[in-house]
């Protein structure tokens, strides 16, 4: 009977390390796992909204004194036929005290709004919607960036309501 019982004892051993081994195995996976989460969390992977943001200037950390920024309604980043990057913004601002055209212009630092002029075709096919054909051009401000103006009559709508869009692009 003796040798019977320590010829299990073996393999007993092995099972319990075995299982051990796992144990730690998993422990280790579920560390990783919140440690991975963790950092997603406190800096999230960039996208291109925020891509097309920083290609035009517009990002929020790139403002960061200001103490406030715009959401772009809709954010397109894609690419000239020469390959370099171009970003296509939609701000909808609702007008009133907090959100409209003096605070978005003194926000990023923008000048007034000069003349009318043509918003460019490649910007009006981008974004999903009914684009205007024109608004009034920011002048001046970064190289490579357009940004129109097209207000809200203020008969239908918040005084200080609009509509802005920028086109960007980069090296």
């Amino acid at each position: 009977m003796t040798s019977g019982g320590s010829a299990r004892r073996p393999w007993t051993r092995w099972l319990l390390g075995t299982f051990l081994a796992l144990c730690v195995l998993v422990t280790v996976g579920c560390v990783w796992w919140g440690v991975a989460g963790v950092l997603r969390t406190f800096d999230p992977r960039e996208t291109d909204a925020d891509r097309a943001e920083r290609l035009a200037g517009l990002h929020h950390e790139q403002h960061p004194a200001k103490g406030r920024y715009y959401v772009p309604a809709d954010a397109v980043l894609s690419r000239t036929a020469d390959g370099k990057p171009v970003a296509y913004l939609h701000y909808g601002l609702g007008g009133g005290d907090d959100v409209n055209i003096d605070d978005f212009l003194s926000t990023y630092d923008l000048a007034r709004p000069g003349a009318p002029a043509p918003l460019p075709e490649d910007l009006r096919a981008a974004l999903p919607g009914n684009e205007p054909t024109e608004g009034s051009l920011v002048p001046g401000g970064q190289a490579g960036r357009q940004i129109f103006v097209v207000a809200r009559p203020s008969t239908t709508s918040t005084p200080g309501a609009a509509d802005i869009y920028v086109r960007a692009t980069g090296t």
